[in-house]
């Protein structure tokens, strides 16, 4: 038999565990925040799309999403939620590829 289909038997796994665990909460901050400082290349494209859809769609839908990757012309934004996922979907796809260029974006939920 392969050495790497053989499994481990009972008592034999060795398991290892942080001394030092803490849980710790840091207070969410708005997607123009957070890419200001981590992804700058995005800011051109969050800015377009701010003046697309308006200070309080963007507000409500765009500030809270949690991450965005774009890589040519395609564009991933992961949301909090289904609920918010599909409200990113109907409201602002549009909108989104228009303000980064892209043709295929992609967005997905968190939980």
């Amino acid at each position: 038999m392969r050495p790497d289909l053989v499994v481990p038997g009972e008592n034999e796994e060795k398991f290892m565990v942080a001394k030092e665990t803490r849980v710790c909460t840091v207070p969410f901050t708005p997607l123009e925040e957070r890419m200001l400082q981590e992804k700058p290349y995005l800011m051109e494209g969050l800015g377009k799309l701010r003046e697309l859809l308006g200070p309080e769609k963007f507000k409500k839908y765009i500030s809270t999403v949690h991450n965005i990757n774009k890589n040519d012309t395609a564009i991933l934004l992961v949301a909090g939620s289904e609920l918010h996922r599909t409200n990113l979907e109907r409201e602002c796809i549009g909108a989104i590829m228009e303000a980064f260029n892209v043709d295929n974006v992609r967005i997905v939920a968190q939980g």
